[in-house]
């Protein structure tokens, strides 16, 4: 059996790797199911539809998730990356 990567990366992460809109991501991911790599994470107990999970990928996750993000850019439905300028500065 071959090595699995089993690592997985926040939405914050990813966001600042593709230097994409967060917000923008986690719509994107929204489509997203655990098959294709995108998983909810929560940081509280009892966990409920009222709590806001943390948004995590898989390697493939992470390319599904390019994918959705070049269909919506191509289809003009994305907004422009953010620059140097106008990130905020805690990223």
């Amino acid at each position: 059996m071959g090595y699995r990567n089993t690592a997985l990366y926040t939405l914050k992460y990813v966001a600042e790797m593709l230097e994409e809109d967060e917000d923008f991501l986690r719509d994107c991911s929204i489509e997203m199911l655990s098959e294709d790599g995108c998983l909810s994470a929560y940081d509280d107990y009892h966990a409920s539809e009222l709590s806001e999970p943390i948004v995590v990928f898989t390697e493939d996750g992470i390319g599904n998730l390019r994918h959705i993000v070049d269909e919506r850019r191509a289809a003009g439905q994305a907004p422009p990356k953010p620059t140097a300028e106008n990130r905020s500065p805690e990223a």
